[in-house]
């Protein structure tokens, strides 16, 4: 292993790049799972909606579905922003 004091300038640029990089695609990740988890909670909540107005054992199908979908989409939100 180099020491730091002993790092060249095209070492340095590497780290800095990866770095730059890999910050990046953890933006961009982010971005992508929090646009995904706020539209299955709409979703989840749309099937809690449709539950109120059908009957029997669809109502609660539906119930289960939108509440499962809803409440893993919450957690979902709840890890990547607390």
């Amino acid at each position: 292993m180099v020491k730091s004091d002993e790092l060249t300038q095209t070492q340095i640029r590497d780290a800095v790049r990866d770095g730059v990089l890999d910050a990046g695609r953890s933006l961009l990740s982010t971005v992508f799972w929090t646009v995904l988890a706020a539209f299955t909670t709409l979703v989840g909540l749309q099937s809690m909606q449709l539950a109120l107005s059908s009957s029997g054992i669809a109502a609660v199908g539906f119930a289960g579905v939108g509440l499962l979908v809803t409440g893993a989409s919450v957690y979902l939100l709840y890890l990547l922003h607390w």
